[in-house]
């Protein structure tokens, strides 16, 4: 199989995974995660807000997001009008756990109104991992489209810096690059964004365990939060498995952090490290087969 294709459905794949195997665990502190599931290494049923709603295998907002994205490509690259529709018709289908700055922005895009909301939740962070593999070549074009895309829903600093690392690193994935200086690089990439998040990031080169990140930057919605430690989980493990089983165990806002883990450690790894069991029982799984094969057509083939 084509190098560039394994990394598009690696990374595609990757965050519906990190979705599905998150969303049990949502909103729930590592201990109580241990009381309930012990270690979360599969897909299972939800004992949480979403017992009796979601089934195992099952993904949420965050790979719906993705979706519409994935879907907002034509010939030209990224399409943010395209975008804005595709939020509107998954709006208006009442789709499960939609974040509350989501819900306001794409209701205020139904109205013509495309100045997003003021939050600094990670609700564009979680979704922008197809800009990361379309534009890997052309960081200026990453940086104005994820800007661009992010926006429309979240207008804060940190909202914008923390959906420009994760777009970044999946770049950065797909170059084959993940070390300290990987690190650096998304710093300087986001500091005239906001110098408090490319702070945050940078520190993630003091530390040496992804216990010891979440710890340190906490697990909870808030962007500052929940993307340094899904980032960390990447840079501080060794394979997709280990990284993903550290994050949606480490308690808060687990289907986001296994959503970003994924995008980016699926783009690092490709599809064929990610455990077939993941893999063949996600729900939608030919779905993302061939968004990736559509998006890996766009980029190379067209």
């Amino acid at each position: 199989m084509d190098k560039m294709l394994e990394k598009f459905q690696g990374s595609i794949f990757g965050l519906a995974i990190g979705d599905a195997l998150g969303m049990p665990s949502e909103w729930l502190t590592s201990e109580e995660i241990k009381e309930k599931y012990g270690v979360i290494d599969d897909f299972l049923e939800p004992r949480n807000k979403f017992e009796g709603i979601l089934k195992a295998g099952t993904y949420t907002d965050d790979t719906d997001q993705m979706i519409a994205i994935l879907k907002s490509f034509d010939d030209s690259g990224f399409n943010n009008e395209i975008f804005i529709q595709e939020l509107i018709k998954w709006y208006k289908r009442n789709p499960i756990g939609i974040g509350s700055t989501s819900k306001k922005a794409i209701q205020k895009l139904i109205e013509g109104d495309k100045t997003g909301c003021n939050s600094s939740s990670s609700g564009s962070a979680m979704r922008v991992g197809p800009l990361g593999l379309y534009y890997y070549d052309n960081y200026g074009k990453l940086k104005e489209t994820t800007i661009e895309a992010t926006k429309l829903t979240h207008n804060s600093p940190e909202a914008i810096a923390a959906a420009l690392s994760v777009a970044f690193f999946v770049a950065e994935s797909i170059n084959g690059e993940k070390s300290e200086k990987s690190v650096e690089k998304c710093s300087k990439f986001i500091e005239d964004i906001s110098l408090t998040f490319s702070e945050k990031i940078m520190s993630i080169a003091n530390l040496s365990s992804p216990k010891e990140a979440y710890d340190f930057f906490k697990t909870g919605l808030d962007a500052t939060e929940c993307v340094p430690s899904a980032i960390s989980g990447f840079v501080l493990t060794n394979s997709f498995k280990e990284g993903m089983i550290s994050v949606v165990n480490a308690g808060g806002d687990t289907d986001s952090m296994g959503s970003m883990y994924g995008a980016i450690s699926g783009a690092y790894y490709g599809i064929k490290d990610i455990p077939n069991n993941w893999t063949f029982r996600i729900k939608d799984k030919e779905l993302f087969y061939e968004l990736s094969k559509k998006l890996h057509h766009l980029k190379f083939e067209k």
